[in-house]
């Protein structure tokens, strides 16, 4: 059990590497070529298709995790499930699709540009086949990755081939929904061939109705402040505006991602413990993931929010100065996402409280909802910037007070956040030095490289739990190393 768990997490690290590494490849090419009006039209015509496939797919990514963690043990019931929940999608992806074609007709918005819409509907119309959910259920992380790897170096190298000058836009976005389609395929047909070959069915459906429009809700709650920014910025300012507010928002996530790899592998492992009921396992388990996340996320986050008025013009281009802003301030996400997924993907969700986390979100959603209307026509990319940061905040306020009241789980490493910021205290000076001697990509790598070594060396004074963490594993693995050559 314990191998699995450090395999799937190296899995899964190395699936978040990629995620760090293939955009900071691409975006500094693709910001150029498409400059922010072209990059803010494919971004908002992916996120207006994305949250109607949102809807086509109900709350079944996250529910099709825990229940496929549950029946794994039994291909039958295996078998029976996923028929089950792709009936379910097929059914509500009929229904979603025709509602965006109607919308791409009426709307003069979406009709200027209705080519780009059609294609970026491909999300929708094959809703059902995105069955993810299915092998992170099974903990097959090995295979999530490699297959990631494959396709997203195939798509890059596509990317520079084909893609050339701003009106190769319609290429760009064939090749992302290509990408996505074979990912499809590949998906589908390795389940069907290791005999999991679901079927249209009218049995057992209603039983999961009701969990699964409670994550719907959920779902659509939390895309109020990760979608409806992007929409929101496109319709009511311009696409240049989503185009600085995406730029910033990707790299941030970027880092979210990366910090907050431990989360997705700890879903199914959570929902298996809470099976057995057992509570010591899962505190140990989440008291050492908020000590990792801590330890990933402070730096992180103030780092770059310290260096993003360097970056933006060095990585995006002089035409996206506008985005310095945005990121400054969606830097903050980092920290505040990576707890979130502590306590409400980890442990809410992993523990069977949707509701719970159900309402957490709506907290947030509202308050985030109501911000925008305000924030986004006085301040464009900037107030949704704001309006994102302080929905997660009040979402991870909200989600403590529910494990704090409902759940065994408690989280008592405190201090371990505490020397983390504590960390970052000399990041500011130490950019001020340094922008003495150095500018452009040297200032860049050398505040990284020294504010990584200035931060490991004040959590070895502080003596900081996630360091130890960290030592021991790379400890042990020298060992097996050794051990095996000989």
């Amino acid at each position: 059990m314990a191998g699995s768990i450090k395999k799937n997490a190296f899995y899964n690290v190395l699936l978040n590497i990629s995620q760090v590494i293939f955009p900071l490849i691409t975006a500094p090419y693709v910001s150029r070529v498409l400059e922010p009006d072209g990059v803010g039209l494919f971004n908002f015509a992916n996120t207006y298709a994305g949250y109607f496939a949102l809807v086509a797919l109900l709350g079944i990514p996250t529910y099709g995790v825990r229940e496929v963690a549950k029946a794994r043990d039994d291909r039958e019931s295996l078998s029976v499930l996923v028929s089950q929940l792709m009936t379910i999608a097929v059914m509500t992806t009929v229904v979603i699709s025709a509602v965006y074609l109607i919308t791409i007709a009426v709307v003069g918005q979406l009709t200027e540009n209705y080519i780009i819409f059609l294609l970026a509907g491909f999300v929708i119309y094959l809703a059902p086949f995105k069955i993810n959910w299915y092998y992170q259920g099974l903990e097959e992380f090995g295979f999530i990755t490699m297959r990631s790897l494959i396709l997203r170096t195939l798509g890059i190298i596509c990317l520079f081939i084909f893609v050339r000058t701003k009106s190769d836009l319609v290429i760009y976005i064939i090749i992302s929904v290509l990408t996505g389609i074979l990912a499809d395929i590949w998906n589908f047909t390795r389940m069907w061939m290791s005999g999991v070959r679901p079927r249209l069915t009218t049995k057992g459906l209603r039983l999961h109705v009701k969990p699964l429009l409670i994550l719907f809700a959920s779902s659509v709650a939390i895309s109020i402040y990760t979608v409806l920014d992007t929409i929101m910025l496109g319709f009511i300012k311009d696409y240049e505006e989503v185009g600085y507010y995406s730029n910033a928002m990707h790299m941030s996530r970027i880092l979210v991602t990366a910090v907050a790899s431990l989360s997705l592998v700890a879903v199914p492992r959570v929902s298996y413990y809470m099976k057995n009921k057992d509570y010591d396992n899962i505190n140990r388990f989440m008291n050492k993931s908020l000590s990792v996340v801590a330890f990933l996320a402070f730096p992180t986050a103030i780092g770059l929010s310290c260096i993003a008025p360097t970056f933006i013009p060095l990585f995006f281009g002089d035409k996206y100065m506008g985005a310095i802003m945005p990121l400054m301030i969606l830097s903050m996400l980092i920290i505040v996402i990576g707890f979130n997924n502590l306590t409400g993907m980890q442990i809410l969700i992993g523990m069977g409280l949707d509701k719970l986390f159900l309402y957490s979100v709506l907290t947030g959603t509202v308050s985030n909802f109501l911000m925008n209307c305000i924030l986004i026509p006085m301040y464009g990319a900037n107030g949704a910037s704001v309006a994102s940061v302080s929905a997660e905040l009040l979402i991870l306020i909200v989600m403590a007070y529910f494990v704090y009241r409902h759940t065994p789980i408690r989280l008592d490493r405190w201090i371990d956040i505490i020397k983390a910021f504590a960390g970052t205290v000399l990041f500011y000076p130490l950019l001020m030095l340094l922008q003495r001697v150095a500018d452009g990509w040297y200032l860049v790598g050398a505040f990284v490289l020294s504010g990584a070594l200035v931060y490991v060396l004040i959590e070895a004074l502080l003596r900081n739990e996630a360091l130890s963490l960290f030592f021991t594993a790379i400890s042990e693995k020298l060992k097996r190393t050794k051990t095996d050559a000989l």
